[in-house]
């Protein structure tokens, strides 16, 4: 017998679809945790982006606003600035909420604080199931918070301030806005979700017929979210700040950017969520990508790839006031 069809091979854009071969698609479990933290660690890039981008890059140790342990974070900088203050990008990284770290995303904050003389931050958040939330919120938030209350130290402007994330990462930042935006200690002024992990309850759906067969499935997305929530995910009651999909009005929220691709596996819950930023009067601008899978970053020569980038740059650069 001969391997089952796919499902979706065939609508993946072909500019794209070499990563099926190289990574294989396998269920997060938690027997293959450990594991795949460390094939990701060694596939990490080990780029030192001060010798490519004229920017500095320093870690911080910044102090829990919630009585935890220190956070992580790294500042990269550029070292000649268009400004005499610095818009704020503060990137929150993906992997399931369970992998990863800011290391994969160094070379694009370089450029963006190279490009457009933006202070990057990206912040070490605690990794599930070894933290349940709301760890993971009050890391990010802490982090963000320390930033703000030594802007000068840091020279960057309280008033342009970007909250970003991709996959996981879009989920928390997602999750950290509307949280921020019910604390009103300070204000976000643009929300970039790349690809973000939303809603707990597509773990708990039947498959999909064409989204979710590659890269991030819905067993890895089941595993995800029980480990970030600590129970199974599902359950009638769940806060709107862990789970952004549950918010009952997105009102008051930033202007939103946002990118998903059409097999990816969040694409139902990408498309939900923006009408429900529209329906409470949010500015949110979508790009939908035929044939895209969750990895497609990898590929940023790919046509999409290159149209996400430009159109995402415009729309930060733009709820900033810097065009």
């Amino acid at each position: 017998m001969g391997e089952p069809a796919s499902r979706s091979r065939h609508l993946i854009d072909q500019e794209i679809i070499g990563v099926l071969d190289v990574i294989p698609t396998t269920d997060l479990t938690e027997t293959a945790l450990m594991e795949s933290r460390k094939n990701q660690t060694q596939m990490m890039p080990q780029t030192d982006v001060t010798q490519i981008f004229p920017v500095v890059l320093e870690e911080q140790r910044v102090p829990s606003y919630f009585g935890g342990p220190d956070i992580r974070i790294e500042i990269i900088r550029p070292k000649q600035a268009e400004y005499n203050k610095l818009p704020l990008y503060y990137w929150i990284h993906g992997g399931g909420m369970v992998l990863g770290s800011p290391v994969v995303d160094r070379p694009a904050n370089a450029s963006l604080a190279a490009q457009h003389s933006f202070c990057c931050v990206s912040v070490y958040y605690g990794l599930a199931p070894e933290h349940v939330q709301p760890s993971q919120l009050q890391d990010c938030y802490s982090g963000l918070k320390w930033c703000i209350e030594h802007a000068e130290e840091l020279g960057i402007d309280i008033q342009r301030i970007a909250l970003a994330g991709g996959s996981a990462g879009g989920g928390l930042a997602a999750g950290l806005a509307l949280y921020i935006r019910d604390q009103r200690e300070f204000t976000v002024h643009h929300l970039r979700l790349l690809r973000p992990m939303l809603d707990d309850r597509t773990s708990i759906t039947p498959d999909h017929p064409y989204a979710g067969e590659f890269i991030w499935t819905r067993p890895s997305n089941y595993f995800g979210w029980k480990a970030v929530l600590g129970h199974e995910p599902g359950r009638e009651a769940e806060s709107e700040y862990y789970v952004p999909a549950r918010a009952a009005s997105l009102a008051g929220l930033p202007p939103v950017y946002m990118n998903i691709g059409t097999v990816d596996l969040f694409i139902d819950e990408a498309l939900l969520f923006v009408k429900q930023l529209v329906f409470d009067g949010v500015p949110a601008e979508l790009h939908v990508y035929p044939g895209y899978h969750h990895l497609s970053p990898i590929y940023p020569d790919a046509h999409y790839s290159r149209e996400g980038a430009k159109s995402s740059e415009h729309a930060l650069l733009k709820a900033l006031q810097l065009l």
